[in-house]
Protein backbone atom coordinates (compact mmCIF):
# COMPACT_ATOMS: atom_id res chain seq x y z
CA UNK A 1 0.00 0.00 0.00
CA UNK A 2 1.26 3.45 -0.91
CA UNK A 3 0.05 6.76 0.53
CA UNK A 4 0.05 9.69 -1.86
CA UNK A 5 1.01 13.16 -0.72
CA UNK A 6 -1.43 15.98 -1.56
CA UNK A 7 1.18 17.31 -4.01
CA UNK A 8 1.17 14.06 -6.01
CA UNK A 9 -0.01 14.58 -9.64
CA UNK A 10 -2.86 12.05 -9.18
CA UNK A 11 -4.24 13.61 -5.96
CA UNK A 12 -6.65 16.12 -7.51
CA UNK A 13 -7.67 13.73 -10.32
CA UNK A 14 -8.61 11.12 -7.71
CA UNK A 15 -10.88 13.52 -5.79
CA UNK A 16 -12.42 14.89 -9.02
CA UNK A 17 -13.28 11.37 -10.16
CA UNK A 18 -14.73 10.53 -6.74
CA UNK A 19 -16.98 13.61 -6.94
CA UNK A 20 -18.13 12.60 -10.44
CA UNK A 21 -19.81 9.38 -9.28
CA UNK A 22 -23.63 9.74 -9.16
CA UNK A 23 -23.68 8.72 -5.48
CA UNK A 24 -21.67 11.86 -4.65
CA UNK A 25 -23.47 14.32 -6.94
CA UNK A 26 -20.37 16.44 -7.56
CA UNK A 27 -19.29 16.61 -3.90
CA UNK A 28 -15.86 15.08 -3.17
CA UNK A 29 -16.39 15.12 0.62
CA UNK A 30 -20.10 14.34 1.24
CA UNK A 31 -19.96 15.51 4.87
CA UNK A 32 -22.60 13.73 6.95
CA UNK A 33 -22.83 13.23 10.72
CA UNK A 34 -19.23 14.39 11.12
CA UNK A 35 -17.98 11.90 8.52
CA UNK A 36 -16.62 12.45 4.99
CA UNK A 37 -14.75 10.54 2.30
CA UNK A 38 -11.36 9.37 3.57
CA UNK A 39 -8.37 8.44 1.47
CA UNK A 40 -7.14 5.05 2.69
CA UNK A 41 -4.17 4.53 0.37
CA UNK A 42 -3.25 3.36 -3.11
CA UNK A 43 -2.08 0.16 -4.74
CA UNK A 44 -0.42 -0.09 -8.13
CA UNK A 45 -3.88 -0.22 -9.73
CA UNK A 46 -6.34 1.69 -7.53
CA UNK A 47 -6.90 4.44 -5.00
CA UNK A 48 -8.97 3.25 -2.02
CA UNK A 49 -11.47 5.55 -0.30
CA UNK A 50 -14.18 5.02 2.28
CA UNK A 51 -17.03 6.93 3.86
CA UNK A 52 -18.19 5.70 7.27
CA UNK A 53 -21.78 7.00 6.86
CA UNK A 54 -22.59 8.32 3.39
CA UNK A 55 -25.43 10.89 3.30
CA UNK A 56 -27.26 9.11 0.46
CA UNK A 57 -27.15 5.54 1.78
CA UNK A 58 -26.68 6.17 5.53
CA UNK A 59 -24.18 3.30 5.55
CA UNK A 60 -20.45 2.77 4.94
CA UNK A 61 -19.41 3.14 1.30
CA UNK A 62 -16.16 2.21 -0.44
CA UNK A 63 -14.73 3.44 -3.74
CA UNK A 64 -11.86 2.02 -5.72
CA UNK A 65 -10.69 4.49 -8.33
CA UNK A 66 -8.40 3.25 -11.08
CA UNK A 67 -4.98 4.87 -11.07
CA UNK A 68 -3.76 6.79 -14.07
CA UNK A 69 -1.91 4.41 -16.36
CA UNK A 70 -3.11 1.24 -14.59
CA UNK A 71 -4.64 -0.10 -17.83
CA UNK A 72 -1.37 0.60 -19.67
CA UNK A 73 0.46 -1.57 -17.15
CA UNK A 74 -1.94 -4.43 -17.85
CA UNK A 75 -1.43 -4.05 -21.60
CA UNK A 76 2.35 -4.21 -21.21
CA UNK A 77 2.01 -7.36 -19.07
CA UNK A 78 -0.20 -9.01 -21.70
CA UNK A 79 1.73 -7.92 -24.80
CA UNK A 80 4.16 -10.88 -24.72
CA UNK A 81 1.12 -13.18 -24.79
CA UNK A 82 -0.45 -11.47 -27.81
Amino acid sequence: MQYLDINHPEWQKMWDELASYPLNDGDPLCVHEGQCWEYMGSTLDHHHLRHACHPVSNKPEYMYIERSGAALGLISLLSPLL
